[in-house]
């Protein structure tokens, strides 16, 4: 099964803030780091913080047995072989560095996937999304690429 990423964090190489996960089905995992570590970025103080709860969904906050790493386990439990959508490479940085758990330990995932389609999804027609939210930006990289039309086929000549 597919799910859509998109991540958000404390500027260019900065730890993690928030991550969401929407499968392709709809259902959603959208974590939230709170009180991640450093100074905060002012691009991320203006632009990310202020909306980082604007979205229609429960949010998972961090601490008090919560990691990243559980509530992804948790997320993808059941699927052999899920792939993981993004648009930036960040994306997938952050989601690996999330899912080790220990020196040659992760979470329980017998086959990964991952692709990275660099396509920009906003604007997009979805109704409420806010730039710059992780969830919401999961939602709208899933509606425009399960939306696209397929690449047509050119035939020799």
């Amino acid at each position: 099964m597919r799910y859509y990423l998109d991540t958000e964090f404390n500027g260019f190489g900065g730890a993690l803030i928030s991550l969401a996960l929407i499968r392709e089905d709809g259902a959603s995992l959208y974590a939230v780091d709170g009180d991640f570590p450093g100074d905060i970025d002012p691009w991320v103080a203006a632009n990310i913080l202020p909306i980082i709860t604007a979205c229609p969904v429960n949010i998972v906050y961090l601490g008090y047995g919560y990691t990243f790493a559980t509530e992804i386990g948790a997320f993808l439990l059941g699927d052999a072989d899920p792939i993981i959508v993004t648009d930036w490479p960040d994306d997938v940085r952050h989601f690996c560095q999330e899912i080790i758990t220990g020196p040659g330990q992760m979470i329980a995932l017998p086959s990964i996937k991952f692709e990275v389609h660099r396509v920009d999804a906003y604007p997009t027609a979805i109704p409420g999304a806010v730039q710059h939210n992780a969830w919401w930006d999961a939602m709208a990289l899933r509606a425009k690429l399960q939306n696209a039309e397929p690449p047509t086929s050119q035939e020799e000549t």
